[in-house]
């Protein structure tokens, strides 16, 4: 059959590989051993085809392929090169560094390994369509289609095995491994970042250190510190040692200061010292600081990026510093009043939308904080009074009543349950 034109097909990579590859005589050249993409694009075009004779691999660029049906049929003075002795930017092997390798499914937000790529051939071209990650396509690929289709036929002759693939589509994919120069680097980072940290964080956690740390390498820095908040202190730590200190001290300066506390902690010294000099000199002072509490302490747990404004702020003062501070407070539940540093009361944020006249204060709204924890307290302590409490942050106050952060549900739990 020769290509279609005007027209398109479908092909799986396993329609290919292995065929002959003939000459415009129809002498025999070899096999078809690979194909080489062009990345960049949402459906990577081939650019060339690899041919294997005995041990021996040549190029040829697949705008010289006259026809494809029980072998690859050159055109007249297609040209067959060497393949290249070193990586080319931008071009990926295809059955090298994609078949049998882990993805990320950024629709699905989860980890798939590819079976096999299908193909979209049309106006002579052959582009990337698909990745097939289901069962069908293991079964293909291991040359047992024919047999496995007629038994299924036979007993379940309705089975969506049959009748369906499981295929994602190229562009909502990322290859975790290839060659460095062969990934769209901004493609890549945008992909990923359109993720939740969650899902990121999960992902990372079930790759082999070796593609962790690839993975981790292509993340943005603000990317990379809210994967690095949903992982666990192990992971945060290894993979802060896997980059540069330049750019481990810009994630740190990105995460939450208790988490990037909780990442320094299981640092070796040096290391630790060497990535808090590097960091800006606030945020590493907040970071150092929680740094001398016990892990599992209040101290330890806390955030110092807490909502605390005087008696005399006005609701209208109140939303003009929440808009400010959008960026550097992780949540807020309330707003804590402080006079002199120490705690007073508080006011939630229902009392806030809730008022009624935009001038008025805080200390006419002032509301009794039903339990504050000293910075030593036990992590145990801290639930507990959460839980008595029904608190969504519990503040944390040191010797003097000055308040110096709190501790959020979520923080008590992640500790809670891990421990557990």
């Amino acid at each position: 059959m020769e290509r279609p034109s005007g027209k398109f097909r479908f092909l799986f990579f396993t329609d290919l590989v292995g065929k002959k590859v003939v000459d415009s005589d129809g002498k025999a050249l070899g096999r078809l051993a690979d194909l080489v993409a062009v990345t960049g694009e949402p459906y990577p075009p081939v650019e060339s085809l690899v041919l294997r004779s005995g041990r021996k691999l040549r190029q040829v660029p697949w705008s010289s392929v006259a026809s494809v049906n029980g072998a690859v049929q050159l055109a007249a003075g297609a040209p067959v090169e060497p393949t290249p002795a070193t990586p080319v930017a931008d071009r990926i092997r295809l059955g090298l560094e994609i078949l049998d390798r882990q993805i990320v499914d950024i629709e699905g937000a989860k980890l798939v390994r590819v079976n096999d790529l299908h193909f979209l051939e049309t106006k002579g071209q052959l582009r990337i369509a698909h990745v097939d990650v289901g069962l069908r396509g293991l079964v293909r690929r291991m040359g047992w289609q024919r047999p496995v289709d007629g038994m299924v036929s036979l007993v379940r002759p309705r089975s969506r095995y049959l009748n369906s693939d499981t295929l994602l589509s190229w562009k909502l994919v990322q290859p975790i491994e290839s060659a460095p120069g062969r990934v769209r680097i901004e493609a890549t980072k945008k992909a990923l970042a359109s993720l939740h940290p969650a899902d990121l964080a999960e992902i990372m956690e079930d790759l082999d250190r070796h593609q962790r740390e690839v993975l981790f390498q292509r993340l943005d820095v603000e990317t990379a510190a809210d994967a690095l908040e949903e992982t666990s202190t192990e992971v945060a730590t290894e993979l802060l040692e896997a980059v540069p200190p330049e750019k481990a001290a810009d994630i740190l300066e990105e995460m939450a200061p208790d988490e990037a506390a909780d990442a320094l902690s299981e640092l070796p010294g040096e290391t630790r010292e060497e990535l808090l000099q590097a960091m800006e000199r606030p945020e590493a002072a907040e970071v150092a600081e929680l740094l001398e509490y016990h892990p599992r302490s209040a101290g330890g747990l806390m955030t110092p990026d807490v909502m605390e404004l005087a008696p005399a702020t006005t609701v209208t003062e109140v939303f003009a510093e929440l808009r400010r501070r959008a960026e550097d407070l992780p949540v807020v539940y309330e707003v804590f009043v402080v006079e002199e540093g120490l705690l007073q009361g508080m006011v939630t944020l229902r009392d806030l939308i809730l008022a009624a006249d935009p001038a008025t204060p805080l200390s006419a709204m002032l509301r009794e904080v039903p339990a504050s924890v000293h910075s030593d307290a036990d992590v145990m302590d801290v639930a507990r009074a959460a839980s008595k409490y029904n608190l969504l942050s519990v503040p944390v106050v040191d010797s003097a009543g000055m308040l110096v952060g709190m501790v959020t549900v979520d923080d008590i739990l992640a500790e809670v349950v891990g421990a557990g």
